[in-house]
């Protein structure tokens, strides 16, 4: 694998990681923002963000090619290739995609047990749970099947997010 390949799947799995971050941070927030007072200037705010969200994932996931030869990410090295013994490009894609799925299934059950108790505590003593406590609790739940199916389903993402031509080994 050459150098500019090895940082052309970096740059990938970078924007796999953003995209999936970004999906379950800025955009529950903002929402939440717009749930609290729903005026123009919010859904002006939400619009921009999705914009620069997907025009994000887009720039490092279809044009990862663009970004290493913008930044000259491959020069000034001494070799052209780079070893990784028998690992290829979709096995990178596909420990990569494990990693994230796992990191986001981690970084979310503590929020979803902790929304679970208090839905739960409060359903109990006769108080209900907040709209915006909701909101996250789903979001919380939502961020665990998506690691779940980033960890099961790790080969059909490194099939959509691997480029079509062959490589050089």
């Amino acid at each position: 694998m050459t150098k500019r390949d090895f940082f052309i799947l970096i740059i990938k799995l970078f924007g796999l990681m953003t995209i999936v971050t970004s999906l379950f941070s800025v955009l529950p927030s903002n929402i939440s923002l717009i749930l609290m007072d729903i005026d123009a200037f919010s859904l002006i705010w939400i619009a921009a963000t999705v914009i620069i969200l997907i025009g994000l994932f887009v720039l490092l996931v279809f044009k990862a090619d663009k970004v290493v030869g913008l930044l000259k990410l491959d020069k000034g090295f001494d070799e052209e290739k780079i070893e990784l013994g028998s690992l290829n490009s979709t096995d990178i894609i596909k420990i990569g995609t494990f990693i994230i799925g796992g990191l986001l299934i981690i970084d979310s059950i503590p929020a979803f047990l902790s929304h679970t108790l208090f839905a739960f505590k409060g359903s109990v003593i006769g108080q209900v749970y907040d709209t915006k406590d909701n909101f996250y609790w789903i979001v919380s739940g939502i961020k665990i099947i998506i690691g779940y199916l980033l960890l099961t389903k790790y080969s059909f993402v490194a099939s959509l997010l691997i480029t079509e031509k062959k490589e050089s080994e």
